[in-house]
Parts: structure tokens; C-alpha cells; sequence
């Protein structure tokens, strides 16, 4: 029986290592995220035809700014953009571009789900612990701070778990590596850290710029919001952790999932 189960042992350590391979494909991590973009986008010309709300998420935002600078214009711009980035990526990771089995879809589900739970605990922790304020854009009450409803919340959840995260950690935290590996010629795990503390720090301070919904205002307001900074620049740390270790579906589905959780849990049990 000992050559047997070492037999099962060897294939069950290459469906993992499969597993691994296949869900962390750049890819993959598109296809796995795809039905995201579609809620997110979808929602939008709902909330604007129906609701009469022109909400969206802030990345988003940002980048068709950019691009119309350059003159370019017209609607899913940024998700074209997305598209283009991750076919480059694809090719430039020399990782083959065929399409996993139905079951790694499933697990990398399930994966996504467990490892949002740390960010969403931490995020209870510093309810407890602060003056910590949740985003006024995850309020769920209607007629609330942010007049949103729980679907414009849930709409606005999907958008932000793949656009932060194709921003913050695939290009601005691959432009930092980039840049360290290049031109500071710093290599392996210390460049990997650095960039990671650069884009978590920058990641927070994206929730208070003007005009956002947490906008601080002058260094006397930078103190009310100082644990909501913590917790993001926490989470920023985490989330660029998954990415390097699991690859962007993984990352954007564990920070999609996350915001779920708290647009799901707000619904359930609001906080006065």
C-alpha cells in the first residue's frame, strides 16, 4: 500500500501546484474578475438611466481623465484599457494563455472568500478600537450620509475590488518594482516590500483626496481620519501580498469580496 499513497501523494501535490499555476495566469485573473467589471459597469448605466446617480469608482474615474488627455474618449474606456494591460501582461509572463477547468473557478471563489475575512476583521477591529469611519460610499442606508442604496453599494463594491487593485498593485506597484530592479538595481524581496509599503501608503491617501467622500482638508482634519489611514494602508499591505503570492484574481476577488462583506453586513445590522 506505501507505493500507492506515495503514487496519490505526487498527484495530489500536481493538481495543487496546477491550481496554483492556473489561477494566478494574468489571463485567468481577467477572466475570473470578468463577471465584476460586467456588474460594475452594468450597474452604472443603471444607477445613471434609473436612479439618477452618476457614481463610480474614483480609479475609474481617474483613468478616463487620463486618457482623454491624450484624446481619447467614449464609454468602457478604462476597461479597455484593463484588457490591453492584461494581454501585455500574458504575453510578457511567457505563462500559457489557455483557460482553466470549471472547478479552479470554484476554488478560487472559495479562496478569495477566505482571504477577505482578515481585512474584514482587522476593519471591525479598528471600528472597536477608533474614531474609525466607514466610507461613505459602502453606506447601505437610503437617505443616508451618501443617499446610496444597498444595490448602488454593491455595484459600486464590484467596481473597486478590480479597479484598486488593477491600479494600485498591478501597475503602480509593477512600475515601483520596475523601477527599483532597473534603475536602483535593488532585487528580490527587499524591492517587493518596499514597493508594497509605497503603493499601501498611496492607496490610503486615495480615499482622502478632495472631493471624495473623506476628503481631509487641512493637517487638523488629517487626525479624525488618521485610523481610517491605518486600516487602509493595512489593507493595502495585505492586498499587495496576495497579489505577489496569488496573482491579480485572487487579490481583486479577496478585496471585492471584502467590501461584499461589509455592504452585506451594514444591510443586516446597520450602525446608527
Amino acid at each position: 500500500m506505501e507505493p500507492l499513497s506515495r503514487a496519490e501523494g505526487i498527484e495530489s501535490r500536481g493538481g495543487y501546484q496546477s491550481y496554483l499555476a492556473d489561477s494566478s495566469a494574468p489571463l485567468a485573473g481577467l477572466y475570473f474578475t470578468l463577471p465584476l467589471f460586467i456588474v460594475y459597469h452594468v450597474g452604472l448605466w443603471w444607477l445613471n438611466t434609473f436612479a439618477g446617480l452618476r457614481w463610480a469608482n474614483a480609479v475609474d474615474i481617474a483613468i478616463g481623465d487620463v486618457l482623454g488627455r491624450f484624446g481619447l474618449a467614449g464609454p468602457l474606456l478604462s476597461f479597455m484599457l484593463v484588457i490591453i494591460v492584461f494581454i501585455l501582461t500574458q504575453t510578457l509572463s511567457g505563462k500559457p494563455a489557455r483557460r482553466p477547468p470549471p472547478h479552479t473557478w470554484l476554488l478560487m471563489i472559495l479562496e478569495s472568500l477566505i482571504l477577505s475575512l482578515p481585512v474584514f476583521l482587522l476593519s471591525r477591529l479598528a471600528l472597536k478600537l477608533g474614531d474609525y469611519i466607514r466610507p461613505a460610499f459602502l453606506s447601505t442606508l437610503e437617505g443616508g450620509e451618501s443617499g446610496l442604496s444597498w444595490a448602488a453599494s454593491l455595484i459600486l463594491s464590484c467596481g473597486a475590488g478590480v479597479y484598486e487593485e488593477f491600479f494600485f498593485r498591478l501597475l503602480l506597484m509593477g512600475a515601483i518594482i520596475l523601477f527599483m530592479n532597473k534603475v536602483l538595481r535593488l532585487k528580490g524581496g527587499w524591492s517587493n516590500f518596499l514597493a508594497a509599503c509605497i503603493q499601501a501608503v498611496l492607496f490610503a491617501a486615495s480615499h482622502h483626496l478632495p472631493g471624495g467622500p473623506e476628503e481631509v482638508a487641512d493637517w487638523s482634519g488629517a487626525w479624525n481620519v488618521l485610523p481610517a489611514f491605518a486600516f487602509r494602508t493595512a489593507a493595502g499591505l495585505y492586498f499587495a501580498f496576495v497579489y505577489l503570492e496569488r496573482g491579480f484574481g485572487i487579490a481583486a476577488g479577496s478585496h471585492a469580496g471584502y467590501d461584499l462583506l461589509v455592504v452585506a453586513l451594514d444591510l443586516l445590522m446597520p450602525l446608527d
